[in-house]
């Protein structure tokens, strides 16, 4: 796991320098860990995913409630026809925010999507997106 939060820490910190926290990296690093345990492929960072990601979850931390409002529109902004969604709140620790997501049928399914490849996670406060395209 080191080795994958490394190199995914070293990929995120080359694609969006001021935008990746290390929150963001090591969830990745966890989904990415788990995605490969499962057959699947790593997802990478992508600049435009990281910014719908932060868009999301500095809404809703000003609205102060975890929500998938205009997920279709972040669909289109991504310039993906497919894309899959996680959001979360109250967790500031991101291997327990992994472990919540993986405990829920549909966050489960979205970390273990086939065919997505680019990835964006943002937090804000204690809100966090989790937004993965084709």
């Amino acid at each position: 796991m080191l080795l994958i939060l490394a190199t995914t820490s070293a990929y995120a910190k080359k694609t969006q320098r001021a935008t990746v926290s290390l929150y963001s990296a090591t969830l990745l690093a966890q989904i990415n860990l788990y995605r490969q345990e499962n057959g699947l492929n790593m997802l990478r960072f992508e600049p435009r995913l990281i910014k719908l990601a932060q868009h999301h979850s500095r809404e809703m931390f000003q609205q102060g409630k975890v929500s998938h409002n205009n997920f279709k529109e972040r669909m289109e902004a991504s310039e993906s026809r497919l894309c899959v969604e996680n959001v979360g709140w109250n967790n500031n620790d991101p291997q327990k925010r992994f472990e919540e997501w993986q405990r829920s049928l549909d966050n489960n399914q979205n970390m273990l999507a086939e065919g997505i490849v680019k990835v964006g996670i943002a937090e804000v406060g204690n809100y966090v997106t989790f937004i993965a395209c084709r």
